[in-house]
Protein backbone atom coordinates (compact mmCIF):
# COMPACT_ATOMS: atom_id res chain seq x y z
CA UNK A 1 0.00 0.00 0.00
CA UNK A 2 2.89 2.56 0.26
CA UNK A 3 4.33 2.00 -3.00
CA UNK A 4 1.38 3.08 -4.99
CA UNK A 5 0.81 5.76 -2.53
CA UNK A 6 4.30 7.11 -2.82
CA UNK A 7 3.72 6.79 -6.78
CA UNK A 8 0.69 8.77 -6.26
CA UNK A 9 2.17 11.51 -4.60
CA UNK A 10 5.46 11.97 -7.03
CA UNK A 11 3.11 12.25 -10.06
CA UNK A 12 1.05 15.18 -7.96
CA UNK A 13 4.11 17.09 -7.36
CA UNK A 14 5.85 16.47 -10.45
CA UNK A 15 2.60 17.84 -12.15
CA UNK A 16 2.54 20.68 -10.01
CA UNK A 17 6.44 21.67 -10.29
CA UNK A 18 6.18 21.03 -14.30
CA UNK A 19 5.94 24.60 -16.23
CA UNK A 20 2.87 24.92 -18.61
CA UNK A 21 3.12 23.90 -21.71
CA UNK A 22 3.69 26.88 -24.64
CA UNK A 23 4.05 26.88 -28.47
CA UNK A 24 7.46 27.32 -29.90
CA UNK A 25 8.17 30.10 -32.20
CA UNK A 26 10.86 29.09 -34.70
CA UNK A 27 12.19 30.86 -38.05
CA UNK A 28 13.86 28.97 -40.64
CA UNK A 29 15.93 30.26 -43.57
CA UNK A 30 19.37 29.63 -45.15
CA UNK A 31 22.00 28.36 -42.76
CA UNK A 32 24.65 29.53 -44.94
CA UNK A 33 25.73 32.45 -46.30
CA UNK A 34 24.30 33.60 -49.66
CA UNK A 35 25.64 35.48 -52.76
CA UNK A 36 24.62 38.55 -53.12
CA UNK A 37 21.41 38.58 -56.04
CA UNK A 38 20.50 35.18 -54.64
CA UNK A 39 16.83 34.51 -53.67
CA UNK A 40 15.71 33.82 -50.06
CA UNK A 41 12.87 32.57 -48.20
CA UNK A 42 12.48 32.98 -44.28
CA UNK A 43 9.56 31.18 -42.79
CA UNK A 44 8.30 31.73 -39.16
CA UNK A 45 6.87 28.55 -37.30
CA UNK A 46 4.77 27.69 -34.33
CA UNK A 47 4.48 23.97 -33.49
CA UNK A 48 1.66 24.61 -30.98
CA UNK A 49 -0.55 27.29 -33.37
CA UNK A 50 -1.46 26.74 -36.99
CA UNK A 51 -3.30 30.62 -36.78
CA UNK A 52 -0.21 32.71 -37.64
CA UNK A 53 -2.15 36.03 -37.73
CA UNK A 54 -0.60 37.43 -34.60
CA UNK A 55 3.28 36.72 -35.66
CA UNK A 56 5.15 39.05 -37.69
CA UNK A 57 8.79 39.20 -38.95
CA UNK A 58 11.21 41.77 -37.17
CA UNK A 59 15.01 42.93 -38.53
CA UNK A 60 17.49 44.54 -36.39
CA UNK A 61 18.59 47.77 -37.62
CA UNK A 62 22.03 48.63 -36.29
CA UNK A 63 21.53 52.30 -37.81
CA UNK A 64 18.48 52.37 -35.47
CA UNK A 65 19.99 50.17 -33.19
CA UNK A 66 16.38 48.14 -32.49
CA UNK A 67 13.87 45.81 -34.11
CA UNK A 68 11.71 46.79 -36.56
CA UNK A 69 8.44 44.90 -37.87
CA UNK A 70 8.55 44.29 -41.65
CA UNK A 71 4.97 43.48 -41.92
CA UNK A 72 3.08 45.53 -39.76
CA UNK A 73 0.72 48.59 -41.78
CA UNK A 74 1.17 50.10 -38.03
CA UNK A 75 4.85 51.23 -38.26
CA UNK A 76 5.96 53.83 -40.94
CA UNK A 77 8.81 52.41 -42.83
CA UNK A 78 10.56 53.44 -45.97
CA UNK A 79 12.16 51.08 -48.81
CA UNK A 80 15.08 50.17 -47.09
CA UNK A 81 12.59 47.70 -44.92
CA UNK A 82 10.25 46.71 -47.98
CA UNK A 83 10.10 43.12 -47.59
CA UNK A 84 7.53 40.82 -50.00
CA UNK A 85 5.37 38.67 -47.01
CA UNK A 86 3.15 36.22 -48.01
CA UNK A 87 -0.05 34.87 -45.54
CA UNK A 88 -1.04 31.71 -46.89
CA UNK A 89 -2.13 28.27 -46.67
CA UNK A 90 -1.28 28.93 -42.77
CA UNK A 91 1.81 29.69 -43.15
CA UNK A 92 4.02 33.08 -42.62
CA UNK A 93 6.73 33.49 -45.04
CA UNK A 94 9.29 36.19 -46.33
CA UNK A 95 10.40 36.32 -49.78
CA UNK A 96 13.63 38.64 -50.44
CA UNK A 97 13.97 38.33 -54.33
CA UNK A 98 17.87 39.00 -55.63
CA UNK A 99 19.01 40.08 -52.12
CA UNK A 100 21.49 42.86 -51.76
CA UNK A 101 23.74 43.13 -49.24
CA UNK A 102 21.93 46.01 -46.86
CA UNK A 103 19.39 43.24 -46.60
CA UNK A 104 21.68 40.60 -44.73
CA UNK A 105 21.47 41.10 -40.90
CA UNK A 106 19.42 39.32 -38.03
CA UNK A 107 15.51 38.59 -38.25
CA UNK A 108 13.25 36.99 -35.91
CA UNK A 109 9.82 35.88 -35.68
CA UNK A 110 7.49 37.17 -33.13
CA UNK A 111 3.92 36.51 -31.30
CA UNK A 112 2.33 38.91 -29.90
CA UNK A 113 -0.87 38.09 -27.39
CA UNK A 114 -3.64 41.58 -28.21
CA UNK A 115 -4.83 40.42 -24.95
CA UNK A 116 -1.81 40.88 -22.60
CA UNK A 117 0.90 42.25 -24.86
CA UNK A 118 3.61 39.89 -24.29
CA UNK A 119 5.58 38.46 -27.15
CA UNK A 120 6.75 35.68 -27.40
CA UNK A 121 10.17 35.59 -29.88
CA UNK A 122 12.24 33.46 -31.68
CA UNK A 123 16.19 32.93 -31.74
CA UNK A 124 18.04 35.13 -33.91
CA UNK A 125 18.55 33.91 -37.71
CA UNK A 126 21.30 36.06 -39.20
CA UNK A 127 21.70 36.38 -43.02
CA UNK A 128 25.40 36.51 -43.80
CA UNK A 129 25.42 37.97 -48.28
CA UNK A 130 28.56 37.72 -49.91
CA UNK A 131 29.48 40.26 -51.79
CA UNK A 132 31.74 41.88 -54.14
CA UNK A 133 30.83 45.63 -55.39
CA UNK A 134 32.14 48.15 -57.81
CA UNK A 135 36.08 48.96 -57.84
CA UNK A 136 37.69 52.09 -57.68
CA UNK A 137 41.93 53.50 -58.68
CA UNK A 138 42.91 55.99 -56.77
CA UNK A 139 46.59 58.07 -57.37
CA UNK A 140 48.19 58.37 -54.19
CA UNK A 141 49.99 61.62 -53.07
CA UNK A 142 47.78 63.83 -55.51
CA UNK A 143 45.83 66.81 -54.34
CA UNK A 144 42.78 65.04 -56.81
CA UNK A 145 43.07 60.80 -56.04
CA UNK A 146 40.27 60.19 -58.83
CA UNK A 147 41.88 58.57 -61.92
CA UNK A 148 40.75 58.73 -65.56
CA UNK A 149 41.29 55.88 -68.36
CA UNK A 150 44.66 57.38 -69.21
CA UNK A 151 47.24 58.58 -67.09
CA UNK A 152 50.15 60.82 -67.48
CA UNK A 153 53.42 61.07 -65.53
CA UNK A 154 56.70 63.04 -65.93
CA UNK A 155 59.29 61.15 -66.80
CA UNK A 156 61.55 59.92 -63.98
CA UNK A 157 58.67 60.14 -61.40
CA UNK A 158 57.09 57.79 -58.87
CA UNK A 159 53.37 56.86 -59.92
CA UNK A 160 51.76 55.00 -56.72
CA UNK A 161 48.03 53.63 -57.49
CA UNK A 162 46.00 52.00 -54.89
CA UNK A 163 42.65 49.48 -55.92
CA UNK A 164 39.43 49.57 -53.51
CA UNK A 165 36.82 47.01 -53.76
CA UNK A 166 33.87 46.66 -51.64
CA UNK A 167 33.14 43.71 -50.53
CA UNK A 168 31.35 41.43 -47.46
CA UNK A 169 35.32 40.52 -46.75
CA UNK A 170 38.34 42.05 -47.53
CA UNK A 171 39.03 40.96 -51.35
CA UNK A 172 42.59 39.64 -52.37
CA UNK A 173 44.28 42.39 -54.59
CA UNK A 174 46.69 41.72 -57.68
CA UNK A 175 48.26 43.87 -60.06
CA UNK A 176 48.96 42.78 -63.86
CA UNK A 177 50.33 44.45 -66.52
CA UNK A 178 49.14 44.01 -70.32
CA UNK A 179 50.62 41.41 -72.69
CA UNK A 180 53.51 40.64 -69.32
CA UNK A 181 53.66 38.10 -66.95
CA UNK A 182 54.81 39.78 -64.39
CA UNK A 183 52.36 39.72 -60.81
CA UNK A 184 52.00 42.39 -58.21
CA UNK A 185 50.24 40.56 -55.55
CA UNK A 186 49.01 43.81 -53.41
CA UNK A 187 46.49 46.54 -53.20
CA UNK A 188 49.09 49.16 -54.53
CA UNK A 189 50.94 49.23 -57.33
CA UNK A 190 54.46 51.74 -56.74
CA UNK A 191 55.86 52.26 -60.29
CA UNK A 192 59.61 54.35 -59.48
CA UNK A 193 61.61 56.27 -62.34
CA UNK A 194 59.52 55.79 -64.94
CA UNK A 195 59.82 55.89 -68.42
CA UNK A 196 59.00 55.11 -71.79
CA UNK A 197 59.21 51.11 -71.24
CA UNK A 198 56.82 51.67 -68.18
CA UNK A 199 54.30 52.97 -70.31
CA UNK A 200 51.15 50.25 -71.02
CA UNK A 201 48.21 49.39 -69.71
CA UNK A 202 47.69 48.29 -65.90
CA UNK A 203 45.04 46.03 -64.60
CA UNK A 204 43.91 45.78 -60.93
CA UNK A 205 41.92 42.47 -60.02
CA UNK A 206 39.88 42.00 -56.44
CA UNK A 207 39.00 38.50 -55.85
CA UNK A 208 36.28 37.66 -52.63
CA UNK A 209 37.97 35.12 -50.20
CA UNK A 210 34.98 32.86 -49.90
CA UNK A 211 34.09 32.70 -53.45
CA UNK A 212 36.72 32.28 -55.72
CA UNK A 213 34.20 33.39 -58.77
CA UNK A 214 33.11 36.81 -57.55
CA UNK A 215 36.20 38.62 -59.36
CA UNK A 216 36.24 42.73 -60.36
CA UNK A 217 38.50 44.49 -62.30
CA UNK A 218 39.96 47.66 -63.32
CA UNK A 219 42.09 49.26 -65.96
CA UNK A 220 43.97 52.38 -66.69
CA UNK A 221 46.71 53.28 -69.22
CA UNK A 222 49.80 54.73 -68.11
CA UNK A 223 51.50 57.39 -70.81
CA UNK A 224 54.81 59.14 -69.90
CA UNK A 225 54.89 62.85 -70.88
CA UNK A 226 58.34 64.55 -72.08
CA UNK A 227 57.26 67.93 -71.50
CA UNK A 228 57.20 68.77 -74.87
CA UNK A 229 54.67 70.93 -77.04
CA UNK A 230 53.57 68.04 -78.75
CA UNK A 231 53.13 65.87 -75.53
CA UNK A 232 50.93 68.26 -73.94
CA UNK A 233 48.86 68.18 -77.13
CA UNK A 234 48.55 64.77 -76.97
CA UNK A 235 47.44 65.04 -73.39
CA UNK A 236 44.81 67.36 -73.82
CA UNK A 237 43.43 65.05 -77.05
CA UNK A 238 43.82 62.19 -74.57
CA UNK A 239 41.48 64.02 -71.76
CA UNK A 240 38.19 62.60 -71.07
CA UNK A 241 34.71 64.96 -70.87
CA UNK A 242 35.08 64.72 -67.37
CA UNK A 243 38.44 65.55 -66.72
CA UNK A 244 37.88 68.79 -69.65
CA UNK A 245 34.79 69.75 -67.25
CA UNK A 246 37.14 68.86 -63.89
CA UNK A 247 40.32 70.42 -65.00
CA UNK A 248 39.23 73.40 -67.72
CA UNK A 249 35.44 74.14 -68.08
CA UNK A 250 34.40 74.49 -64.71
CA UNK A 251 37.58 76.40 -63.48
CA UNK A 252 37.15 79.13 -66.15
CA UNK A 253 33.32 79.80 -65.09
CA UNK A 254 34.79 80.65 -61.58
CA UNK A 255 37.03 82.69 -62.68
CA UNK A 256 34.33 84.34 -64.90
CA UNK A 257 32.22 84.65 -62.51
CA UNK A 258 34.71 85.96 -59.75
CA UNK A 259 35.42 88.58 -62.55
CA UNK A 260 32.10 90.06 -63.46
CA UNK A 261 31.49 89.95 -59.26
CA UNK A 262 34.11 92.17 -58.32
CA UNK A 263 33.21 94.42 -61.31
CA UNK A 264 29.96 94.56 -60.33
CA UNK A 265 30.94 95.67 -57.07
CA UNK A 266 33.56 98.45 -58.45
CA UNK A 267 30.83 100.05 -60.45
CA UNK A 268 28.17 100.17 -57.94
CA UNK A 269 30.87 101.79 -55.42
CA UNK A 270 31.81 104.37 -58.24
CA UNK A 271 27.98 105.10 -58.61
CA UNK A 272 27.86 105.75 -55.20
CA UNK A 273 31.23 108.21 -54.74
CA UNK A 274 29.28 109.98 -57.91
CA UNK A 275 25.98 110.51 -56.67
CA UNK A 276 27.52 112.65 -53.30
CA UNK A 277 26.65 116.07 -53.02
CA UNK A 278 29.51 118.60 -53.68
CA UNK A 279 29.84 122.14 -54.07
CA UNK A 280 31.53 123.73 -56.79
CA UNK A 281 33.70 127.03 -56.29
CA UNK A 282 32.28 128.49 -59.06
CA UNK A 283 28.54 128.22 -57.29
CA UNK A 284 30.19 129.80 -54.38
CA UNK A 285 32.03 133.10 -56.32
CA UNK A 286 28.42 133.70 -57.49
CA UNK A 287 27.44 134.83 -53.79
CA UNK A 288 26.79 138.39 -53.47
CA UNK A 289 28.01 139.73 -50.33
CA UNK A 290 25.59 141.90 -47.85
CA UNK A 291 28.07 144.54 -47.54
CA UNK A 292 30.77 146.37 -49.46
CA UNK A 293 34.20 144.76 -48.69
CA UNK A 294 33.12 141.20 -47.74
CA UNK A 295 34.33 138.09 -49.50
CA UNK A 296 31.76 135.90 -48.25
CA UNK A 297 28.02 135.54 -47.55
CA UNK A 298 26.37 135.79 -43.77
CA UNK A 299 24.10 132.34 -42.87
CA UNK A 300 21.47 133.41 -40.91
CA UNK A 301 18.93 131.31 -39.40
CA UNK A 302 16.32 134.38 -38.60
CA UNK A 303 14.12 136.05 -41.29
CA UNK A 304 14.44 140.21 -41.74
CA UNK A 305 11.71 141.81 -43.18
CA UNK A 306 13.54 145.59 -42.79
CA UNK A 307 15.28 146.61 -45.66
CA UNK A 308 18.79 146.58 -46.14
CA UNK A 309 20.35 150.38 -46.36
CA UNK A 310 23.85 150.89 -47.70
Amino acid sequence: MKTPVCATLLVLVCSIAAPAAYAKVAISGPQTPVLEGEDVTLECLSDGDSDMANYTFEKYSTWMKAWVRLDSYRYVRCWYFSVNISRSDERLRMHLSDISEWQGGPYRCVKTDNQTGEADVSEELTINVIYLQNIYLEKLHSWYGSMSDILWVERGSTVEVKCTASASQKPMYEWSQEFSDWILPSDTLILKNVNEDSEGTYICQARHPDDRSLVKTRSFQLRVNMRSPEKAIAVMSDLSFGDILLYIVIPGIMLTILIFTLLSVLIRYRSKQMKKPQISLVDAEKRAPIYKGSLQSVCSTSSDTQPLVM
